[in-house]
């Protein structure tokens, strides 16, 4: 087994907007209000068709069986008295098909355990994750490196296979400047309303608090409540008044995720740390949390990207490079952002293939009280193996009821590999010339940003520089804010619950800056 470098383990957060969650929705009142709209989001072509009935057959190209000699089969190094346990070669690559693995050399003209890739070649062992990075197989944690878990990747091993193989994958991938404590034991769940509670220290002048559990556990924060003076401060379940004031806590109550966040502070109104909190959980099944505590030293400005391509616009990518209509979105996604005083990074460009291409494609069946397809965390697991800081863009073709979606607000900025690590968007639904605004959207929310306001009038946003729109606009008295209906109190906002306009306040851009993915 390899040695990483040093981790440092002293790891250095989400609120569903509405009834619609963390995404940019659908306004089909009118042409005015919802001109991005040029497709039948129920045009269901993309449903599941199982495993990939195109089988490809002969030896995986680039690859030389007579060159590396298997000496037996593998689930990891200590079971190889001769070489690594590495990626075998000669086989017929079959879609979803674990992957086969056999003791041998490595390829000395492959990267090592870590490196970025876009294809097997690249890699010493012959596997490369969809997430861009070069692993090395597992069966259980303990075949790993501190910092690193054993779990499940997908390898494209042909044009339209990928292929499951355990895999070593970092814990954390942060910038510098960011410094993650963690993982350190959580609370067990028991499941229900009331399933466990967790006592935080005083959290100083910024954090990122993220618990993750077993999948499908859904765990969510239901109350939060101070030490001194002994107070509750949050409570996911008080009546939707569109008059109460806005919430201070970027904290994502009801997800269906495996993970939940909790970001501090989440503007000037947020209560002082003082001298701790108690969180109250809630699950929809028993388990064990795991708690990761990010801080940063001082703000950054740089956003990467990992684009996956998941059937959106049938696009594809050959060698990394990313089709001409996502390299034009995501420019105008930077313009966007520069207001915030953001640029865009590195775009580094990852193709799903095969049956997955397929079944997150389309992305329906919303349920729960969050309200979103309940696929997303499996196709946000993707990113295990990611092991540089970046934010992940899946560009899935539609997604019921929605333009865009986040994973939470905030997603767990620094935890690739988790239900709740990216934001997804629906490409055939969108022109290309509108699409780097509902990207930047949603990119927002990722951050930390609630809508300025919601189509119902409730306010979340918590800065007071940001526009409001409340239901006294609503001149037709339908009960529905549009944009027209909020012109000058919004509407021209870019977290306005339609926001098609680059506008983002100078509080909102500090927080997105300190975003712990941001360098």
């Amino acid at each position: 087994m390899r040695r990483a470098g040093p981790v440092t383990f002293v790891l250095l957060a989400s609120t569903f907007v509405s009834a619609c969650g963390a995404r940019t929705v659908l306004d089909v009142s009118s042409r005015e209000d919802d001109a991005s709209v040029t497709a039948d989001a129920s045009a269901d072509a993309g449903r599941d068709a199982g495993r990939d009935s195109g089988v490809d057959s002969g030896v995986d190209a680039g690859r030389d069986s007579g060159m590396i000699p298997s000496t037996g089969p593998c689930a990891r190094d200590a079971d190889c008295d001769i070489g690594v346990c590495r990626g075998a070669v000669g086989f017929s690559p079959a879609d979803l098909a674990n992957h086969p693995l056999e003791c041998g050399p490595t390829d000395p003209d492959g990267g090592p355990v870590g490196a970025p890739c876009s294809s097997p070649t690249q890699c010493g062992r012959g596997l490369c994750s969809v997430s861009g990075v070069c692993v090395e197989p597992c069966r259980t944690d303990v075949d790993c490196d501190a910092g690193e878990r054993c779990r499940q990747v997908f390898v494209p091993t042909s044009a339209r296979s990928m292929q499951p193989v355990l895999a070593c994958t970092a814990l954390v991938a942060a910038p510098d400047g960011v410094r993650v404590v963690g993982p350190e034991p959580g609370p067990t769940l028991s499941g229900g309303m009331d399933a466990g509670e967790d006592a935080l220290p005083a959290l100083g002048d910024d954090a990122l608090v993220i618990w993750t559990g077993a999948p499908a556990s859904t765990p969510f924060i239901a109350r939060i409540a101070t030490r001194r003076p002994p107070a509750t401060v949050f409570d996911a379940f008080e009546g939707g008044d569109p008059r109460a004031p806005a919430p201070d806590w970027g904290v994502s109550p009801l997800t269906v995720t495996d993970a939940a966040t909790l970001l501090y502070p989440n503007g000037p109104g947020t209560p002082d740390s003082g001298r701790g909190f108690d969180v109250t959980f809630g699950a929809s099944s028993p388990t064990p949390l795991e708690r990761y505590v990010a801080q940063r030293s001082a703000p950054g400005r740089v956003f990467d990207v990992d684009a996956y391509l998941v059937g959106g616009g049938g696009w594809t990518a050959r060698s990394g490079v990313a089709p001409p209509d996502m390299r034009r979105a995501l420019a105008d996604a930077g313009a966007a952002l520069a207001s915030a005083g953001i640029v865009l990074g590195e775009i580094r460009v990852h193709e799903v293939v095969g049956a997955l291409r397929e079944r997150y494609g389309v992305l329906e069946g919303a349920a729960g009280p969050a309200m979103v397809p309940e696929e997303l965390d499996d196709l946000y697991a993707l990113t295990a193996g990611q092991n540089r800081p970046a934010i992940p863009i899946f560009f899935v073709r539609s997604i019921e009821g929605a333009l865009g979606i986040a994973s939470g607000i905030p997603g767990p900025h620094v935890l690739p590999g988790t239900g709740a690590s990216g934001v997804a968007i629906s490409v055939d639904l969108v022109p290309v010339d509108e699409m780097g605004v509902v990207i930047a959207h949603e990119l927002g929310h990722y951050t930390g940003l609630f809508h300025t306001s919601e189509i119902d009038g409730r306010v979340n946003d918590p800065f007071p520089d940001t526009p409001e729109c409340r239901l006294d606009r609503d001149t037709d008295g339908d009960g529905f804010l549009r944009p027209s209906e909020c012109r000058g109190a919004g509407a021209d906002h870019l977290m306005f619950w339609a926001g098609r306009s680059p506008t983002v306040s100078a509080g909102q851009a500090e927080l997105m800056r300190r975003a712990y993915f941001v360098r």
